[in-house]
């Protein structure tokens, strides 16, 4: 399942704002520097950039004081709420009608229900499911969205394998699917 159209366009369009910014400030990273250069980079320079404002996840209080695109309070208090992302390596266990199950496979698995931008997020995923996938899992207006970054890994996962991602799912929808971050103690 997408966003809406209009909310995937702010999306990017905010989330490539504070990238291109948080770029600058660390005096260019992966060869970005502004908006303009977030824009025309690979995916794979921007999930550079993205990691670097991960990393430095300070500089998003600071873009929001700064302003540097007059921003409305809304979409600056979204903005805001991008310091509840998780990150790291999931394993996106199946396509449901609402959204794309990541499954965190801790000692108590967690499952997030997430939605595409722009792309189903299956579609960007070259691997049958359930496959291994890096991402950043971000809340937008009640949602949690993947930025579209995404590092699939080249596993073959056996039978044996498959079930026990499968039993981690069910374990983890006993407990409910996670369907919003924006909850979640702020970074």
């Amino acid at each position: 399942m997408l966003l809406p159209p209009k909310d995937a366009s702010l999306f990017i369009s905010l989330y490539s704002s504070l990238i291109g910014f948080a770029a600058g400030r660390l005096g260019g990273v992966e060869g970005i520097d502004s908006l303009e250069s977030f824009i025309s980079a690979t995916n794979e320079d921007r999930a550079g950039a993205r990691d670097e404002l991960l990393n430095n996840i300070g500089l998003i209080d600071e873009f929001v004081k700064v302003n540097p695109h007059t921003l409305s309070p809304k979409e600056l208090s979204s903005i805001l709420k991008f310091k509840n992302f998780i990150s790291g390596n999931f394993f996106v266990e199946r396509d449901l009608k609402n959204y794309t199950v990541f499954l965190h496979d801790d000692e108590t698995p967690q499952a997030y229900g997430v939605l595409g931008l722009t792309d189903e997020i299956v579609e960007m995923i070259p691997h049958p499911l359930p496959a291994c996938v890096s991402a950043v899992l971000l809340p937008w207006k009640d949602k949690i969205i993947c930025d579209g970054l995404i590092l699939t890994y080249s596993i073959h996962l056996g039978d044996e394998m498959k079930e026990k991602i499968k039993q981690s799912y069910l374990r983890a929808k006993k407990h409910g699917i996670i369907t919003s971050l924006e909850s979640r103690s702020t970074k």
